[in-house]
């Protein structure tokens, strides 16, 4: 058992160690800490504030800062404000925790596509290895959260495929599956792309054999009948359970922001007034359907509005090569150390990045080779999908994005490198070894950058050459 699960565990183990290292430092604000931490410390002040994502990682990062005990109120004013470093642990604990799981559940999801130890173990690693998802879930950052209930949707989805039609399990995994699009989408919306996907492959599965194979279904025993009756009976339930989680944390956040706060500007007056006032005191007190109604509204209008230029905001389609990494913390002056500095940038780690960029361009193009296309797995279909699906948005708007848009998209490219890479074994184990050994070391190069590591300046020269190679 154990000689067939020790890289598991390893994994396990390397995925927490690199996510917790060094959590506390720098004991500074760092990038939308600024934001975030004032979201989060105003559940503990009941100041009503206003963001334009949904509310369900700030409250997660505060329920457990809350259990800790430690006091997250504080101004967050500018990055690079000295903070306690055991409230920062705290505050930056959820994150770095579902940054470990993330790991692992990416494996799983690369199992259950495949049905291949071998493929989750190199999804599994090169997911690990890749600096943009470490430095995304190593601070007060929620996009960690979002990243990780959409591959358990995915998860959820392909084991409910492949249940039998109107089971028991198969009504439970429908209702996981909604369950966890519904977390997703309540973390940030651009998480509802993987309801898109979803919906798209099971109206696909309606006329492809093929796909209905794939996920699971004995075509010859089931009817188109049974395939569209599936489609509308799965697609509703899904909708609706998957709206009813959505629905839940924007009650738990009105109750827990009572009270006037710097988000009121926002709001209409009569929202205004019974934050101002309190319930009782206000004449046509305002329902939770009509917060809940007005607030997104607000975060739609607020979305579409953005319209500020950044100096580290970049295009969709510069994205791949990792072009302009985000500048996320720096420290000029090391006590001690002269010339030496301390930088943190939000980088992907460009080999993988290259690789996974290059793997999905492949599969693009076999797809216009009919010979090849007929003997590729249906899954190449669904990950292509779930690439574009979710880079669309950032190609059709026009407001600032950065490098970190991009990583809901690699989520399927990484995937489609990992069933091409595991293809290379057992026979080609000495090409595998050697791309897999470049993939760790193209993350140790950039790992400074990634934990701000204080640098001398020939190395400090080095990784800036490194971040600005191809801006």
């Amino acid at each position: 058992m154990f000689k067939k699960s020790w890289p598991f565990i390893l994994l396990a183990l390397l995925s927490f160690a690199l996510h917790f290292s060094f959590l506390s430092y720098p004991a500074q604000v760092v990038f939308d800490e600024v934001h975030f931490g004032k979201f989060v410390a105003a559940y503990s002040t009941g100041q009503y504030y206003f963001d334009i994502h949904p509310p369900l990682g700030k409250l997660m990062i505060a329920g457990f800062t809350k259990l800790t005990g430690v006091s997250p109120v504080f101004d967050f004013s500018q990055i690079g404000q000295a903070m306690p470093a055991k409230t920062l642990f705290a505050l930056r604990f959820m994150p770095a925790f579902f940054g470990s799981l993330f790991v692992l559940l990416f494996s799983w999801l690369a199992y259950l596509i495949s049905r291949n130890k071998t493929t989750a173990l190199i999804a599994g690693f090169l997911i690990l290895l890749d600096n943009a998802f470490l430095g995304q879930s190593k601070f007060i950052l929620v996009d960690i959260f979002m990243f990780s209930f959409q591959v358990l949707t995915l998860a959820f989805f392909f084991l409910w495929q492949k249940q039998k039609s109107f089971s028991a399990k198969w009504f439970a995994f429908l209702g996981l599956t909604g369950l966890f699009a519904g977390l997703t989408a309540s973390v940030k919306w651009t998480g509802l792309a993987v309801i898109g996907i979803i919906g798209i492959v099971l109206l696909a599965k309606v006329f492809s054999k093929k796909l209905s194979s794939y996920l699971g279904q004995n075509d010859n025993t089931v009817s188109i009948t049974i395939k569209i009756k599936e489609l509308f009976v799965g697609s509703f339930f899904l909708l609706i359970i998957a709206f009813g989680v959505y629905l839940a944390p924007f009650y738990l956040h009105f109750k827990l922001l009572p009270n006037s706060g710097s988000g009121d500007a926002f709001m209409s007056q009569p929202f205004q007034l019974e934050l101002k006032y309190g319930r009782d005191n206000v004449y046509q007190p305002l329902s939770f359907w009509q917060k809940f109604v007005e607030l997104n509204k607000t975060m739609y209008s607020a979305n579409a509005s953005l319209s500020a230029e950044h100096p580290f905001g970049s295009r969709w389609y510069s994205w791949p090569l990792n072009v302009k990494p985000v500048y996320y913390w720096n420290q000029e002056e090391i006590i001690g150390q002269a010339g030496w500095k301390a930088k943190i940038y939000l980088s992907g780690n460009p080999l993988l990045w290259w690789l996974a960029g290059l793997s999905t361009i492949f599969t693009l193009l076999t797809f216009c080779l009919p010979k090849v296309r007929r003997r590729l797995s249906p899954i190449f279909f669904i990950l292509l999908l779930g690439f574009f699906a979710n880079l669309l948005p950032f190609i059709l708007i026009t407001r600032v994005s950065f490098l970190y848009h991009y990583l809901p998209s690699l989520i399927y490219a990484i995937l489609i490198l990992a069933l091409w890479l595991a293809r290379l074994w057992p026979k080609d184990k000495a090409i595998l070894s050697i791309i897999m050994a470049l993939v760790l070391l193209s993350f140790v190069l950039l790992s400074p950058l990634s934990y701000g590591w204080p640098m001398p300046p020939r190395v400090n020269l080095l990784e800036l050459k490194i971040i600005n190679l191809f801006n």
